[in-house]
């Protein structure tokens, strides 16, 4: 009796999965090399990037709201006498790294360090597939996932004779600088695809999902990450070591961490990426298998079986 659907396909990802991994000289599958052919590392040079992060955390949210005090101390932006510059409530600070209008303002680099660690057919559907991987686990190549570029961090502002209720319209107070985040460990990450068309010389995948996570502080769900940062320009009358460490607060809180790494996930996840994934991923493991004749089945085709 032949072989079932599924132990066919499984040996034919455990071929891929050796050559992927395969440290061959001028070998084209192997997946470090793959990821920098393909403009993977670094990530963002020749492209214009910007994410919002989002921030919640307490902490930060009025450790930044005390910067606007003292911008008025210095500048006295209230035309009120009796009035004083506070932090706008619920107007949360904001942070943006990189900016959509400059390529290379926000990159990615140590991607590539990438080990496809199984392949694995789903014995109850053996088309649908799923990839798992590590990163930052090989020698001789970078050994972190290290964003950098610049960032913007904005913290709102009013006028307010009571401490609480705002005389127009909040006034945003803007900050600016670089940053450097590195990732801590091994990052891992899962590739979800189907083959959707299997014969002889003839293949077809769809990549269906690609899911991104990072290394994490021991015993918590907060990325480890480092981060520092370099304020090169503030609001005037603000102080530049308190807004310094007003950027790193922020960008060093859980809410924020996880944002990075939620923000890796939405470019993982966009549907041209996806789409692009599939016509590659397909293109990789169709070559291989005919240089080396390895397609799994026979004029027949999936009839044999």
């Amino acid at each position: 009796m032949g072989q079932s659907i599924h132990d066919i396909i499984q040996n034919m990802l455990n071929n891929v999965q050796i050559m992927i991994n395969s440290n061959t000289p001028g070998n084209q599958y192997y997946l470090p090399t793959w990821l920098v052919n393909n403009n993977y590392d670094p990530y963002g040079a020749n492209k214009a990037i910007s994410w919002t992060v989002v921030l919640t955390d307490p902490g930060v949210i009025q450790t930044a709201a005390s910067i606007c005090p003292t911008i008025d101390i210095t500048s006295s932006p209230c035309q009120d006498p009796n009035a004083q510059f506070i932090g706008a409530q619920n107007n949360n600070p904001t942070l943006q790294l990189g900016d959509p209008n400059v390529q290379g303002s926000l990159q990615v680099t140590g991607a590539s360090n990438a080990d496809m660690t199984a392949m694995i057919s789903d014995p109850n559907n053996p088309y649908n597939i799923t990839a798992s991987g590590a990163i930052s686990t090989l020698p001789n190549l970078p050994q972190n996932v290290i964003l950098t570029g610049q960032f913007t961090f904005t913290q709102y502002c009013c006028c307010s004779t009571d401490n609480v209720t705002c005389q127009g319209p909040p006034v945003p107070e803007v900050g600016t600088g670089t940053f450097t985040a590195t990732m801590v460990g091994t990052p891992t990450f899962q590739i979800y695809f189907q083959i959707t068309n299997l014969a002889q010389n003839v293949l077809d995948i769809k990549v269906v999902g690609m899911t991104f996570t990072p290394p994490y502080q021991q015993g918590t769900q907060t990325p480890n990450i480092q981060v520092t940062v370099n304020i090169t320009s503030i609001p005037t009358g603000a102080n530049r070591q308190s807004y310094n460490n007003m950027a790193m607060l922020a960008f060093n809180s859980p809410s924020a961490l996880q944002n990075i790494a939620q923000q890796i996930n939405v470019i993982l996840g966009d549907p041209a990426q996806l789409g692009f994934f599939s016509t590659v991923l397909t293109g990789v493991i169709d070559g291989y298998l005919k240089d080396n004749n390895l397609y799994p089945f026979g004029p027949l085709q999936m009839a044999v079986y």
